[in-house]
């Protein structure tokens, strides 16, 4: 009797062990997939990754922000503005487990659209700063 006691004992703590939960890293997620046919712009440590990027017309840009502090992504135009993009909760990129805020925009006009974080300005961080160039 006393060794069926062990054994249950061991069973549970066993299936408790195996799915109450998993290491830290196969709970981060990575940036989500751009969006169909669209591109990712990463934002951490205070740039934005890539720096310049060619998109066709009708291409969507998500920027994802990665970095440890909140970000934005603001036409200097005035034709889009991201309003504040959340850092990713615990850590993120950082260590943590969940990505931080995005933003979408559709270009359906050829030209070159610069931007920058309205929450780090150019004239504080001369290189926190990106263009999307788009072509026919």
């Amino acid at each position: 009797m006393r060794a069926l006691h062990t054994v249950r004992i061991g069973i549970a703590a066993l299936a408790v062990a195996c799915g109450g939960s998993s290491s830290s890293s196969n709970n981060m997620t990575g940036p989500p997939p751009p969006p169909m046919g669209g591109v990712n712009v990463t934002i951490s440590d205070f740039k934005f990754s890539p720096a310049v990027d060619t998109v066709k017309v009708g291409t969507i840009v998500q920027w994802v922000n990665n970095g440890p502090s909140e970000h934005s992504s603001v036409s200097d135009s005035g034709l889009w503005d991201s309003q504040g993009m959340s850092p990713p909760s615990g850590g993120g990129s950082y260590g943590g487990t969940t990505g931080g805020g995005t933003f979408q925009f559709q270009f359906n006009t050829a030209g070159s659209f610069p931007y920058h974080c309205k929450f780090h300005p150019p004239a504080q961080y001369p290189s926190f700063v990106g263009t999307i160039v788009v072509v026919n």
